[in-house]
């Protein structure tokens, strides 16, 4: 039970809900719509076999693989292999890319709403923006934790020792 526990807490459901409504406020059709989820859940189980925190059950690599391929075909544009690239990026934290992760998660966010309605609309832009504020208060909240685990945050690298305690939760409402 407390390995289960632990992969629904992997899924990050506060994120998943939000790229749900997200999709549906862009009238994704069914097939981008399954393609993105998946897609996400890719970069997520990629996440945790990078990650392998002691106090989360592991993942295996392979998993991430098998959900990109699917994800990529269901989504079936370009800008899926951009999402999972920025992904990629994201994934290196413990690197001094850490510093652009934020960055990386609002540009997963604008080439998914891209590869949706298009680089014209003004919205595409305010999604990638959002995103990248939302993740870059993430790393606020997680100051200590990601010092502990050898990040190369922005809090972190800026000299930061203390979370902003509920600073996430605020930029998730806010952009929600």
């Amino acid at each position: 039970m407390e390995k289960f526990r632990s992969y629904i807490g992997q899924l990050r459901l506060y994120s998943l809900a939000d790229l749900v409504l997200l999709l549906v406020a862009l009238h994704a059709d069914t097939r981008q719509f399954i393609g993105v989820i998946i897609l996400h859940l890719a970069f997520l189980a990629y996440l945790e076999s990078k990650h392998s925190h002691s106090y989360r059950a592991s993942v295996p690599q392979w998993i991430s693989y098998i959900l990109a391929s699917i994800g990529i075909v269901m989504y079936g544009k370009i800008e899926g292999l951009i999402y999972l690239f920025f992904g990629l990026l994201y994934t290196q934290k413990i690197s001094k890319l850490g510093l652009i992760s934020p960055v990386c998660r609002g540009l997963q966010s604008l080439f998914i709403t891209a590869g949706i309605i298009g680089y014209y609309s003004p919205i595409t832009y305010i999604i990638g923006i959002l995103l990248f504020l939302r993740n870059l208060a993430g790393d606020f909240r997680d100051t200590e934790k990601d010092r502990v685990g050898g990040m190369k945050t922005i809090p972190i690298v800026i000299g930061m020792n203390k979370n902003i305690k509920y600073i996430h939760l605020v930029f998730t409402i806010l952009t929600s």
